[in-house]
């Protein structure tokens, strides 16, 4: 025995301390009834081998169960010492087989409960196009159909609005609309202030603090004191952004105060100018976001313009900051050709989506077409390996982007 709680040492001084015992049976009858104790019949385990030092722990107990009777010449406590031995062995084998056969219940509950966590802060979030298996990162004119796009920009990790878009079925805008066309301004009263922002994994920002109101074309935003839109210049930006990724279809939004006088925001010291609404044609590029949680999205590098969409699609290949990543490789090459209505893109080398990971692949075809999408371009690629890949036809001019970001409508 050479567990460090079981030696050999530690039994002998334990039965060296006992007192002398008379025993006038012959060691034969002893060996017989040892024999035949069926408390001592253990059948091995496999993975048993952590269980023998209390095993034979419990075997030295009924040893001396055995021969402590016949010192006292009683058979009452013969009886107790063996019920004590057998209660030990039976919590020792049921421990070993509970930790078996326990072991995978308690893996797979906790598997289970991940997987549902998991579910809530993923699947249900990110979930996968049904053609190819591929999340897209892009809506298109085919996923709207019988629906209502409804856009909106939520606060991301890094101070900057992210654009997402919500599809919801025109059967729920009948119900809560009527016969009505809602606008995004009719939308966004209607649902931002039950966005379950943090559900979808991002800061609890919307509805937008004060009072809002829409005048043809033109949102007015009446700012209470102390909202804190211009508490930094970050702040700042992300307040905008956000307004810019939500009102389509209104040329400017107007800034005043609760008695109609002209906004001033801290970080320019001045009655702030209307800012011009483009409904997404800002002529920016799109990037990889990750936030926090691991989630990915495409977004612009904080809003910023380009001049030409060649530019912005070539730039989209460079590393900017440590915020935004790039989707396009920097060892794919191509060519932009404007002609027409449509603008080629043809690659130096043939485009192999499969070779790629899936959602790098998925990232690179739809930030291309959401960067020309906000250019008010249509884009064809030529040289990719690929006919048909996850809904697209390569052969054809590709669909134009009608939102980024597809989300579940999630509402509290």
């Amino acid at each position: 025995m050479t567990h460090k709680d079981w030696n050999d040492n530690k039994i002998e001084n334990l039965l060296g301390d006992m007192p002398d015992i008379q025993d006038n049976r012959p060691e034969s009858e002893i060996l017989a009834r040892l024999k035949q104790d069926e408390r001592l019949n253990v059948p091995r385990r496999k993975k048993a081998k952590k269980w023998m030092p209390a095993l034979v722990a419990v075997a030295a107990l009924l040893v001396i169960g055995l021969l402590i009777p016949s010192m006292f010449g009683g058979e009452d406590t013969a009886t107790q010492m063996d019920n004590a031995a057998e209660s030990k062995m039976m919590k020792s084998d049921k421990s070993a087989d509970s930790s078996a056969a326990e072991a995978e219940p308690e893996t797979a509950s906790l598997a289970e409960e991940n997987m549902d966590m998991g579910a809530m802060n993923r699947s249900s979030i990110m979930a996968a196009d049904e053609t190819g298996g591929i999340r897209h990162f892009a809506v298109y004119p085919e996923d709207v159909i019988d629906s209502t796009l409804f856009h909106l920009g939520l606060a991301g990790d890094q101070a900057l609005s992210i654009p997402v878009t919500f599809i919801i079925p025109n059967s729920r805008i009948k119900d809560d609309f009527g016969s009505m066309k809602p606008t995004s301004y009719d939308l966004y009263k209607k649902y931002a202030d039950r966005i379950d922002e943090s559900a979808l994994g991002f800061q609890e920002y919307h509805p937008f603090k004060g009072d809002l109101a829409a005048d043809n074309h033109i949102i007015i935003h009446q700012l209470p004191k102390d909202h804190g839109y211009d508490i930094s210049a970050a702040s700042m930006e992300v307040y905008k952004n956000s307004l810019q990724d939500t009102f389509f279809g209104y040329q400017e939004a107007r800034f005043e105060n609760e008695d109609g006088t002209a906004a001033i925001f801290s970080e320019v010291g001045q009655p702030s100018p209307p800012l011009t609404l483009k409904s997404g044609l800002n002529h920016s590029n799109y990037y990889m976001f990750e936030q926090q949680d691991g989630q990915q999205f495409l977004s612009s590098n904080f809003s910023q313009p380009q001049p030409t969409l060649d530019k912005a699609l070539q730039q989209m290949k460079e590393n900017l900051n440590d915020v935004f990543l790039p989707v396009i490789p920097r060892d794919i090459d191509f060519e932009v050709i404007s002609d027409g209505e449509v603008t080629l893109i043809k690659f130096s080398r043939p485009l192999d989506l499969d070779a790629m990971e899936s959602e790098k692949a998925m990232q690179l075809v739809d930030g291309m077409l959401l960067t020309a999408a906000s250019f008010g371009e249509q884009l064809q690629f030529e040289n990719v390996v690929q006919e048909e890949w996850n809904g697209f036809d390569f052969s054809q001019p590709l669909p134009i982007p009608v939102g980024s970001n597809p989300m579940p409508f999630i509402l509290e």
